[in-house]
């Protein structure tokens, strides 16, 4: 199987993040990773920006393995807003960027030091 990086880039409504950040991590991983082709889920926060410029505060970045990406990313949209997968009204879905990557090489690890 081939094998995938979902990155998602979010922002809460102004004033909303407790809210936000409650949904994300308390429902919406778990939503994400109980579809077909989702492996893994995990959330992030901006530390610093040490290069360019930054429109989202929050990643999550999801592990995906399938053959057919498209209908895993398809089926993931057709149940946004279902029983399985609510959005919360907190999540503000204009300041959002969905993107897939598909894995390139293997990971590298660091050598141990002497």
């Amino acid at each position: 199987m081939r094998r995938f990086k979902m990155l998602v880039f979010s922002e809460p409504f102004a004033g909303r993040d407790a809210e936000f950040d409650e949904w994300y991590t308390g429902r919406h991983l778990d939503d994400i990773v109980a579809l077909p082709g989702f492996t893994t889920a995990q959330r992030f926060k901006l530390h610093s920006v040490s290069m360019g410029t930054s429109l989202n505060q929050n990643l999550a970045i999801y592990d995906m393995e399938t053959d057919d990406p498209d209908w895993v990313i398809e089926n993931m949209f057709a149940n946004r807003n279902t029983e399985a997968m609510p959005i919360h009204p907190a999540f503000n879905l204009d300041a959002t960027t969905v993107m897939l990557y598909e894995e390139a090489t293997g990971v590298v690890f660091a050598k141990e030091r002497g």
